[in-house]
């Protein structure tokens, strides 16, 4: 026989009476009330320490019994997994082990899980969304860090129709154009928007020693549009951004997610797997089109001899963003020995 406490279910009224449990049957009775029910007509409340279970009765009465009070038989094998639940978070090596397995389970989920998912929702994403994109990120950037550029009308003419004319035979691109900018905060750099805008600075085309040399870094651009890369990092960045804001529960930081997405295009570093895709697209594209893959090799050993002194601007904000510079110009190099053997 435990303490309880009895409401009727059709007034506030709280009144105290004895519970027992005898056989299949449950009994109550005290300040002018009593009563029975049958075992498998109770619902019991799950185990959560400290707080009281609550046994609901047939026709919308029911019992509150204090949690120290209730008998460790009554009700057994009721609420199972609540009550599995319950006795984890009374063991210290419970919780320590349940936090080291939602972080394993969360770092593992960020770098398998999300790419995975990320890649197929930025395949099917709408052109309009990349375009959009694209656009607002040069609105964003054009007057602040991207100036008129101070290259020759006819030297851009010249790089113009240059592009044009290899881009044009390259299979699975979006519409592409070039743009030519004008930048001393961002220095030699190079690179492509969702939009189809590849984007060179004055400094890097000042850097580049000869067209085959801009022809590699546009080709190296134009692969990363043709795989989806910045759409791909883009998902990738909102994917993990909403995963750890649930995790910890900041959801506010999720207002700001779709602002920060020009910033983010900009800033943004390729992971070394996009890189070498785009290496490898730009190999393959340079030699369909009889230009050896060299020229790649020849534009990484200008831009890293360009203001050597300079370490992280200048001239060499190009490379900053591509690393693993000499693994790059190795295989550049053996797509160049491939290219030669296939012309003999």
């Amino acid at each position: 026989m435990v303490r309880g406490e009895y409401l009727d279910g059709r007034s506030t009224r709280i009144r105290q009476v004895q519970v027992m449990l005898e056989g299949d049957q449950l009994s109550w009775r005290g300040d002018g009330v009593q009563g029975a029910a049958l075992l498998v007509q109770v619902n019991v409340s799950a185990r959560m320490t400290g707080v009281p279970f609550t046994l609901r009765l047939p026709h919308g009465a029911q019992l509150q019994i204090d949690y120290d009070d209730m008998p460790a038989d009554w009700f057994r094998g009721r609420n199972r997994i609540e009550s599995l639940v319950d006795w984890l978070e009374r063991k210290r090596w419970a919780a320590l082990a349940s936090v080291l397995a939602i972080g394993l389970g969360l770092i593992g989920w960020l770098e398998y899980g999300m790419p995975w998912m990320a890649d197929r929702v930025a395949a099917r994403m709408p052109q309009r969304m990349d375009v959009a994109m694209g656009q607002q990120t040069l609105v964003l950037m054009r007057g602040r860090m991207l100036l008129p550029s101070q290259v020759p009308a006819e030297r851009q003419a010249h790089l113009q129709a240059l592009f044009d004319r290899f881009s044009r035979n390259v299979a699975g691109l979006p519409a592409v154009h070039l743009a030519i900018y004008d930048s001393p905060s961002i220095g030699a750099n190079a690179f492509a928007l969702p939009d189809g805008t590849v984007v060179f600075t004055d400094a890097i085309l000042k850097a580049l020693p000869d067209d085959r040399s801009f022809l590699a870094v546009a080709a190296h651009e134009l692969g990363h549009l043709a795989h989806h890369h910045q759409m791909r990092e883009v998902m990738r960045h909102v994917g993990s951004t909403l995963m750890i804001s649930l995790a910890f529960g900041d959801v506010t930081s999720l207002s700001g997610v779709s602002a920060a997405l020009p910033t983010f295009l900009l800033n943004n570093h390729y992971s070394r797997a996009f890189e070498a895709d785009a290496d490898d697209f730009a190999f393959k594209t340079l030699a369909q089109q009889s230009v050896d893959p060299i020229a790649f090799a020849d534009a990484m050993h200008a831009l890293e001899q360009a203001h050597p002194g300079e370490a992280g601007g200048g001239e060499v904000r190009y490379m900053s963003n591509h690393p693993l510079t000499e693994e790059r110009i190795e295989k550049a190099q053996a797509a160049s020995h491939q290219f030669q053997l296939g012309r003999h």
